[in-house]
């Protein structure tokens, strides 16, 4: 079955079969080398558990700042962008949402378009942490681009879609269907709708069925967050974390399901893919938070204790992903969403030095 993890860690099930298992990706040879201010060893990590900030030290930095300063302190990161080949997607210019994000050349996912006359998406593949290519972002799909944004998720083995829009036809053409038991054919794709369950009231959880021509049917669950508006930031943090918590559980369910069925080799990467409307900026919000959550759970087990750096992780997740983390609000937002996460994790021995006074009326 599906399930989402509540408030208790208890699980809550969706009417779907699947079991638990694990997957890691870290034996996956990265798709490209970083920057060089980030240059890997083979074996190394983009994001690792190597920090030069505790978790007592990145909360007591936090609490010192406001608004003001945490803002100011988003241009430095924003300043250190380097300048990397987009040329591929600059050739193709209705097939970007907006002019100015731009897909990077280097780690970009390469995909067949249906008339065969080009291999551009505007999608590139981003680390997790410890994992090599755990999430393609990328932008919603156009109406011209929804055939080969299935090619994609097929082709990457994905067992998973999430979606920070609402497929409403405004901002996003539908690409699944809206009813149980209903079709929406694309070229040679067919997704079938197979029941879907609001899960507290913050998104939509779809099991779709998908077929290309004589290949095996493959079953794949599609997330809709819808409660997060653009350029703007959730209302409280437990939302985007629970969110979070249920991407990565169901992402095992799913996996061991499509192992179990043959669609997918054991051992094989499976990407979550994952789209806003640009798939930079809620996309990179909620890549960033999940790689800290993850960092603080293992650093948490290691001698040194839990430790995390925000502005390190944005600025490794913006050598993936071009303009990541679109907005000082959302930079602001992982601070909170970290700070919290933490609390809830019982990672604090002390709790009353914690003041996030500075920032009310951002905290909810």
């Amino acid at each position: 079955m599906m399930a989402a993890k509540g408030d208790d860690g208890s699980a809550v099930e969706i009417s779907t079969e699947t079991r638990t298992a694990s997957t890691t990706g870290s034996d996956i040879n990265s798709i490209c080398a970083s920057p060089a201010r980030f240059a890997l060893k083979p074996g190394q990590f983009l994001h690792d558990a190597d920090s030069t900030e505790s978790l007592n030290s990145f909360t007591r930095r936090t609490c010192s700042m406001n608004v003001f300063s945490l803002f100011f302190d988003y241009t430095t990161v924003i300043a250190k962008d380097s300048k990397e080949s987009c040329s591929v997607g600059e050739a193709y210019p209705l097939l970007n949402r907006f002019k100015d994000i731009r897909c990077f050349d280097k780690n970009r996912v390469k995909v067949k378009y249906p008339d065969g006359s080009h291999d551009f998406i505007h999608a590139n593949y981003v680390d997790g942490f410890r994992e090599r290519n755990k999430f393609i972002l990328t932008q919603a799909p156009l109406e011209q681009t929804r055939e080969q944004f299935w090619g994609m998720v097929l082709q990457e083995n994905a067992v998973m879609v999430v979606s920070l829009i609402a497929l409403d036809d405004r901002q996003c053409r539908r690409y699944i269907p809206i009813k149980n038991g209903t079709t929406i054919n694309f070229g040679a794709y067919t997704i079938e709708h197979h029941g879907s369950q609001q899960i507290r009231d913050a998104y939509d959880a779809t099991i779709l069925k998908v077929r290309h021509g004589s290949e095996p049917e493959r079953k794949l669950l599609h997330i809709c967050y819808f409660d997060w508006p653009d350029k703007g930031t959730p209302t409280r943090p437990t939302e985007i974390l629970n969110l979070i918590a249920d991407i990565n559980y169901n992402r095992r369910l799913m996996t061991e399901e499509a192992e179990k069925s043959g669609w997918l080799k054991s051992g094989t990467q499976s990407p979550i893919v994952m789209h806003c409307l640009a798939g930079v900026g809620r996309s990179g919000t909620l890549a960033a938070l999940d790689i800290c959550c993850r960092k603080l759970d293992y650093t948490e087990k290691q001698s040194t204790g839990p430790m995390v750096d925000v502005k390190d992780t944005v600025l490794r997740l913006r050598s993936q992903r071009e303009m990541a983390v679109h907005n000082p609000e959302q930079y602001l937002f992982l601070h909170l969403a970290v700070i919290e996460y933490a609390l809830r994790q019982r990672y604090y021995d002390d709790v009353d030095s914690i003041d996030l006074s500075n920032f009310n009326g951002y905290v909810a």
